[in-house]
């Protein structure tokens, strides 16, 4: 899930984004669940996952905007061990 606007990076300042994947396009590219776990496939229902998954996950980006801690959980690997989005399968991707 990208979001195009409000622009998240204008907000956030200096500080990188958590739970979120680099990427070469425009907006912020979500981190809203593990491809690992395969806990989205495409049968599933957008409104029963990624529409509540995005909102909640505004919700803790709002939260961390105050208090610069990530609270929504999730995987956060150490930034070296992240690669571009572009560059791999959607099974290795993790967020930083």
């Amino acid at each position: 899930m990208f979001v195009m606007t409000p622009h998240l990076s204008a907000l956030a300042g200096t500080d990188p984004i958590p739970h979120t994947y680099r990427h070469d396009g425009a907006g912020v590219l979500l981190c809203l669940w593990w491809p690992k776990r395969r806990e989205w496939v495409p049968q599933l229902k957008l409104t029963e996952t990624f529409i509540p998954w995005t909102e909640e996950w505004l919700w803790y980006f709002e939260d961390w905007l105050t208090t610069k801690v990530w609270a929504g959980g999730g995987e956060h690997p150490e930034p070296s061990r992240v690669l571009r989005f572009a560059r791999r399968p959607a099974r290795d991707m993790a967020c930083r």
